[in-house]
């Protein structure tokens, strides 16, 4: 099974094709090694004009090189759509800068004057969890670029640790669905939403000493409601 042979991999965790073997196995749509799943752009109402290419579980876990595997076949359909993947996902910044805590969020929710300008991803599961992200870091410590406080219209203030915002987020992104079934198209995976997924999940679930925003409101007492969601 799809389970068995994934436990077996010993994937990195937070990898692509660990997050298929979620998606796809026992605890998910529960698919056999030789099933067919189709890569889409986007919704899956996108899918019947947008036939990327396929692949099965078996294909993919049994290669030699199991992520470049998946790889392989996710650039086919980037050629296909002609996407890069390096812009933000909703309300979900792609700022190397950010990711790495030293720089401002290129997708701020709570900025009144930022709107969800991104190209893919707006009004998905996956942009929520970036929004709830933002609520949890507008703290009157200010912004995390450290300028002074300045209150946001969009969200109330908060005092939550940075590194509880980003534990919470990376727990969120991983477990967003990516995958699903329909009876018109079968089964499909989003693969913007694989990456992004999995690229939010393993920068911010690093541990709470190495998280982005680890250093930001570190005397937070967590106890507004959003510093657990």
């Amino acid at each position: 099974t799809i389970d068995e042979i994934c436990a077996q991999a010993n994937l990195p965790e937070y990898s692509k094709v660990a997050k298929l073997c979620k998606e796809l196995g026992s605890n998910g749509l529960n698919m056999g090694m030789d099933e067919t799943v189709f890569l889409r752009d986007g919704a899956p109402d996108k899918l019947a004009s947008q036939k990327g290419p396929s692949f099965n579980m078996r294909e993919i876990l049994e290669a030699e090189d199991i992520e470049a595997a998946y790889n392989n076949i996710e650039a086919g359909n980037m050629m296909q759509t002609e996407r890069k993947l390096v812009v933000d996902y909703g309300w979900c910044s792609s700022n190397a800068g950010f990711l790495a805590g030293i720089s401002d969020d290129s997708s701020n929710y709570c900025d009144p004057s930022q709107d969800c300008d991104s190209s893919v991803g707006c009004g998905t599961t996956l942009s929520s969890c970036c929004i709830t992200h933002d609520q949890c870091l507008n703290s009157g410590e200010g912004s995390i670029s450290g300028s002074a406080w300045n209150p946001l219209t969009r969200c109330s203030e908060v005092n939550c640790k940075g590194s509880t915002c980003d534990t919470n987020l990376s727990s969120c992104a991983w477990n967003v669905s990516c995958c699903s079934f329909s009876f018109v198209s079968g089964s499909s995976c989003d693969f913007g939403c694989i990456t992004a997924s999995t690229a939010i999940s393993g920068a911010f679930g690093v541990g709470t000493s190495l998280s982005p925003q680890s250093d930001f409101n570190t005397g937070g007492d967590d106890l507004d409601s959003v510093c657990s969601q």
